[in-house]
């Protein structure tokens, strides 16, 4: 695992990350997904199937965050103990090593001076709410990488250039086209429930993270409210520039069952 995260070697990183879910392994799965998406997606020439599983494995990876997020458990050889590397001193106190991020994280916050050559020493509350800011951190400003690089391919729309005129010529200093070239003939049925789910997928996705950019959506805060579906009603929002690229002027867009 360490040589593949010293490598960046993201296939390797992947294959990890799933034989350690299935063992249950969740810090190891956890590493290993983390290293896997610290980069930008790259969607833009992978079919809808590729992308799909894509985004799958980004949000079991959310799932695995908002695990540990939601885990009290610091005691030692606990799952936060084995990711995190701070060291159990009992009584309610610990010490996050040096060149760690719970030392930083903890440095940076208090001001204080109670770190000595051997790290930072700190209570349980002091302790968790720095991890549980770390993992808040972490979930959002990967997720909002992950939503601008499905925001790059437009939805996964199709090239209407490319379906209408047979070619997609576009300017020069304008780029490549960033849209989905794809033939007349692939425009079925089974590519546009692909479509359907990977749009539903990124729905779960930014649900999961509680990731809301006014810029891009509107919603309504509902606690958490579910119906007889089991899904959120968060998820059901409608995102303007993904789905419908609704003008900002409408207040606010649903989506019906």
């Amino acid at each position: 695992m360490f040589k593949a995260i010293q490598r960046a070697n993201h296939t390797s990183l992947r294959a990890l990350a799933k034989t350690f879910a299935a063992a249950r392994n969740d810090p190891a799965a956890l590493l290993c997904l983390d290293h896997f998406f610290s980069s930008p997606l790259k969607l833009l020439k992978l079919s809808l199937v590729e992308i799909q599983s894509l985004l799958s494995l980004f949000l079991d990876y959310l799932h695995l965050l908002n695990k540990f997020r939601h885990d009290e458990s610091f005691a030692e050889g606990s799952n936060h103990q084995r990711l995190f590397g701070f060291q159990v001193l009992g009584d309610g106190r610990y010490l996050a090593s040096k060149n760690s991020l719970v030392f930083e994280k903890l440095t940076s916050q208090s001001g204080s001076s109670r770190n000595n050559v051997d790290g930072y020493r700190c209570s349980y509350d002091e302790l968790r709410r720095c991890i549980v800011q770390l993992i808040s951190n972490r979930i959002y400003d990967r997720t909002e990488m992950q939503n601008n690089a499905c925001r790059d391919v437009y939805g996964f729309s199709p090239c209407l250039y490319l379906l209408v005129q047979r070619r997609c010529e576009p300017p020069k200093e304008k780029g490549p086209c960033t849209f989905q070239h794809i033939r007349p003939e692939q425009l079925t049925a089974d590519w546009y429930h692909a479509r359907i789910r990977l749009i539903l997928l990124q729905f779960q996705i930014l649900d999961s993270a509680r990731y809301y950019d006014r810029g891009m959506t509107k919603y309504v805060l509902v606690h958490s409210a579910r119906n007889v579906f089991g899904y959120s009603l968060n998820v059901k929002l409608l995102a303007w520039d993904i789905v419908l690229g609704a003008s900002s002027a409408i207040p606010e867009a649903w989506i019906v069952c």
